[in-house]
């Protein structure tokens, strides 16, 4: 029988007498090495390599099934899964093998673009392929389960335990009420970890490093998607789409293909949408509208619609990782880097499992122990790539016109090199500078062009 008077549900100084568990709480429904909150990428991949290594794992799911809350697709980055999951490709379900990736920087009626096609991208080991989240996310936690992790879904965790600062424990809410032991808890509840947050581990997440995106699947016949991208059968294509998607604020928008179906989305910052008085849907349907879009989706059905918040504050955005008893993954510890998002997850769940392994020999469980997690992450790509593009995230903050002004110009110059007028070349290139300066003044320009320069080279 546990002493209720020694589990909290706050690490931290509180009147005692508001926060201990009822007499009805104090018989367990379990007792395990490892505790994790939430089955996606990340949780699925720590509850794996844990099991593995022959630690007692609990999976705690919120939904029916892994994934069941997700919507549509995403692209995974075929090495980075190769090395965690060898020869994934025979296992996983995929859609397409990525051989095209386009850029198109977009206004109201014309696109400037940059395309790459190669069929060296669809040889062994491959680059990336398209996948359906819920192929995904089942897949993770089946190889999870048949390596000897416990998945319960439908389990709702409501906080953490601790006994003093030490973490200890979870307690789920209805229908099952109940709390579980452990010797660590493993955090992959996804972005705004609001368990992290409840427990004062974490400060709550800015708006300004929260993006909202919402997304539709729209349901084509393959051979349909094939001609329309120009693709061989099997091969996709994935589109950024910058500019006009967002409506004059910096976001992003995407178009990739699936076998039978093409994913659209748009999103940008949560506090970019709360200034603009943007509506998400609104966005998504103005986008599919665009001239060059709507012919890509004709004769379409939309098969699914939904939103995720993405955290994509960069790398100072990162919460503290590391607690006593307790590691933030995936998600959760905001490590999202442009197309590196669910491939830094699944590496965050791998070295969540290295030092819980270490954490269980040792039988030392305090945050100097748990420390070893956040120094394979630093050592790795996934730490030093959110390094390097460190202050992505506050120039875009520092130049909110980035992607709608020079989107703009870059197509006004296209066009007017396109155009054929009755004048001398000489006279031309004067003319189309004049256009420029008066879109944007050449020392805001040189200033601009500086600023983001210092940030890709830094």
């Amino acid at each position: 029988m546990l002493n209720k008077r020694y589990i909290v549900k706050k690490p931290y100084k509180l009147k005692q007498a508001d926060h201990v568990l009822q007499e009805a709480d104090t018989r367990p429904a379990g007792k395990f090495d490892v505790i994790i909150v939430g089955a996606g990428p990340a949780g699925s991949t720590a509850a794996y390599f844990m099991a593995q290594q022959g630690l007692h794992v609990l999976l705690l799911e919120r939904g029916p099934y892994p994934g069941a809350k997700s919507c549509g697709g995403a692209s995974i980055i075929a090495e980075h899964t190769h090395k965690l999951f060898p020869n994934f490709w025979d296992e996983l379900q995929w859609e397409r093998m990525v051989t095209d990736q386009s850029f198109w920087w977009m206004t109201k009626d014309s696109v400037l673009s940059t395309r790459f096609q190669s069929k060296r991208l669809s040889a062994a080991p491959y680059n990336r392929f398209t996948i359906k989240r819920v192929h995904l996310y089942k897949w993770l936690a089946q190889k999870a389960i048949a390596a000897g992790a416990i998945l319960e879904n439908s389990h709702h965790v409501s906080e953490l335990l601790f006994n003093g600062n030490q973490a200890i424990g979870v307690k789920t809410s209805e229908p099952q009420n109940k709390y579980y032991l452990a010797d660590i808890i493993v955090l992959a509840d996804g972005a705004n970890s609001l368990l992290a947050e409840k427990a004062n581990l974490i400060q709550r997440v800015s708006p300004l490093n929260m993006s909202l995106y919402v997304k539709e699947t729209i349901v084509l016949p393959s051979v349909t998607i094939e001609e329309r991208f120009n693709l061989s059968p099997g091969e996709g294509a994935i589109i950024g789409l910058y500019g006009y998607p967002t409506a004059g604020i910096n976001g992003t928008a995407s178009i990739q293909t699936f076998k039978d179906s093409i994913s659209l989305n748009v999103g940008m910052s949560v506090a970019s949408f709360a200034q603009s008085g943007n509506k998400p849907y609104e966005l998504l349907e103005r986008l599919k509208r665009h001239p060059y879009i709507q012919p890509l989706l004709m004769d379409g059905d939309v098969k699914e619609y939904g939103s995720a918040l993405i955290p994509e504050g960069g790398y100072h955005a990162i919460p503290k990782l590391v607690h006593p008893g307790v590691m933030l993954i995936g998600d959760a510890a905001s490590l999202v880097n442009g197309v590196h998002g669910i491939n830094l997850a699944m590496w965050s769940g791998y070295f969540s499992a290295e030092a819980a392994f270490a954490a269980k020999i040792a039988r030392d469980f305090s945050e100097k122990k748990l420390h070893l997690y956040q120094t394979l992450l630093n050592e790795s790509f996934v730490m030093q790539d959110l390094k390097a593009n460190a202050d992505v995230a506050q120039m875009q903050i520092n130049i909110p016109y980035l992607f709608d002004l020079y989107t703009r110009m870059a197509n006004e110059t296209a066009f007017q090199i396109a155009k054929v007028y009755t004048m001398p070349k000489l006279a031309k290139r004067k003319f189309i500078l004049q256009k420029l300066i008066s879109m944007q003044p050449i020392g805001k320009l040189i200033k601009d062009g500086w600023r983001v320069l210092r940030v890709m080279i830094r």
